[in-house]
């Protein structure tokens, strides 16, 4: 499965696009607070997230060799028997590495992806400054991506700590990671009609 996702009744959506969608089909959006040039600005920062720190974590789960063969490889096989393991695990592979090469990032070096990490990192943390959320005093979509990438980048295991301290460079990030996980997820692991997983976003975006 891919996360984030929500359980609704007998209903899974996955993924932050069509959860926002079916969120606003049911008459509710974190944006509504927002005047049209505040959208757009969040709009803005969205594909920031997307274009930057998404792609950098596929790039180092599927690009960086080390991290492929000892990390990656293992755990997106892990559900399934040999050989479709090893199947699964190399055509994942070819099929992420065909898209660095079409966006672009097939010839980066992990100097490279690191720096524009810290670029959007930089971008992010100025944009929060002391706020609690990035827009007004209530989460927006950005602050549910923004979260679900961070807090991804610093929990999830890797060869080299190298992503994560990028991360950790910038101490109101990590506070907004801090502060959201304890305020929505700490205690709400129960079920419920409604409930996003909590530990969805814990884990990494490998599938």
């Amino acid at each position: 499965g891919k996360v984030p996702f929500i359980h609704v009744g007998n209903q899974v959506v996955s993924e932050l696009g069509p959860i926002v969608q079916f969120v606003k089909a049911k008459g509710h959006s974190l944006s509504d607070g927002l005047d049209e040039v505040q959208k757009a600005e969040m709009k803005a920062y969205m594909e920031l997230v997307n274009n930057m720190l998404l792609t950098a974590e596929l790039y180092l789960q599927w690009c960086d060799d080390v991290t492929v063969e000892e990390i990656t490889h293992p755990r997106y096989g892990s559900p399934y028997p040999w050989p479709l393991n090893r199947i699964l695990s190399y055509q994942k592979q070819w099929e992420v590495r065909r898209k660095m090469k079409a966006i672009g990032w097939g010839g980066k070096t992990l100097e490279q992806v690191l720096e524009d990490v810290d670029q959007c990192c930089q971008a992010l943390s100025q944009r929060l400054g002391t706020q609690p959320y990035f827009f007004n005093k209530q989460p927006t979509e950005l602050d549910a991506l923004v979260f679900g990438h961070l807090f991804t980048i610093l929990t999830t295991q890797l060869t080299t700590d190298e992503l994560s301290e990028k991360v950790k460079n910038y101490s109101n990030l990590t506070a907004f990671c801090r502060r959201i996980e304890q305020q929505y997820f700490e205690g709400h692991d129960k079920d419920g009609s409604a409930t996003v997983a909590a530990r969805s976003a814990k884990r990494s975006l490998l599938r």
